[in-house]
């Protein structure tokens, strides 16, 4: 049974870098209006057509030297990357989400997740690059969460209380980003955050989407702080909340709810 479960997990690894190289043609031609179908992969720099052997998630990169075979231009380290991230995450979405046990843990809760933790790395590498979040993301997640009511619903764990907890996590986060951007204008807040989380709170709940709130702020924070401390001196611009909401879901998909009812715990 061991063997099995190492087998599958070593499966599931190499499906997510799989993935995760797809990841990457959508991070660079999203935000670009440009066909991620029709069109062949391509350098960036150059332009010339990648071949099969080119393409390899993370073999590729590491026997090129992190260069392109063409015209000898660096490849962004962003390549392997999102393709080790995502094909990390996949093995943890497996293990701890879904029971990891061999066969057991393949199931719709473990598609559903994938797909959510994959529009969430999207989602991050394209917000931090541009500050947009696509709405084919948030919709994406929106469809992973139906996969995992899905196998909620197979494995007799839906229930009333079950869901009433994904409605209210649906506007618990995404109620409060939209009456800050109004009142803004939509300078504090932007569209894509709002439907971003209300995505997250169907995913993950009301207990659960709140800690990822917090989480995410925790990770801005630290991150404006160090970026101040190693670049000695004052920020400028703006530092796109999506990226660290991204960290701060994903996170909460494994403990949000620990550390939502361990936080309850102190005061009962």
């Amino acid at each position: 049974m061991a063997f099995l479960t190492a087998y599958m997990a070593t499966i599931i690894f190499i499906f997510g870098i799989v993935i995760g190289s797809f990841l990457n043609v959508l991070i660079y031609r999203l935000p670009i209006g440009l066909d991620f179908v029709k069109i062949n992969s391509m350098c960036t720099s150059c332009k010339h057509r990648l071949h099969w052997y080119d393409l390899f998630p993370l073999f590729s990169w590491i026997f090129l030297g992190g260069k392109c075979r063409y015209c000898k231009a660096k490849i962004s380290v962003q390549y392997p990357i999102v393709e080790a991230l995502n094909g990390i995450s996949y093995v943890l979405i497996y293990f701890f989400l879904c029971g990891g046990n061999a066969i057991e843990g393949l199931n719709f809760k473990l598609l559903g997740y994938m797909v959510v933790a994959s529009c969430l790395i999207v989602t991050a590498w394209i917000d931090f690059k541009h500050q947009i979040i696509p709405d084919s993301m948030w919709i994406s997640i929106f469809v992973g969460g139906i996969f995992i009511i899905i196998d909620s619903v197979i494995n007799g764990e839906f229930s009333k209380e079950y869901i009433i907890s994904k409605v209210i996590g649906l506007f618990a986060i995404s109620g409060l980003f939209l009456i800050i951007g109004l009142v803004s204008g939509g300078r504090a807040m932007g569209g894509g955050d709002v439907k971003l989380m209300a995505a997250a709170g169907f995913v993950l709940g009301w207990k659960a989407v709140i800690v990822s709130l917090f989480l995410g702020a925790f990770a801005g924070v630290i991150f404006a702080i160090g970026r101040k401390i190693i670049s000695k001196k004052e920020m400028r611009g703006v530092i796109p909340f999506g990226p660290f909401l991204a960290i701060g879901i994903i996170v909460s998909a494994f403990v949000g709810e620990k550390i939502f009812n361990m936080y309850l715990d102190m005061f009962i």
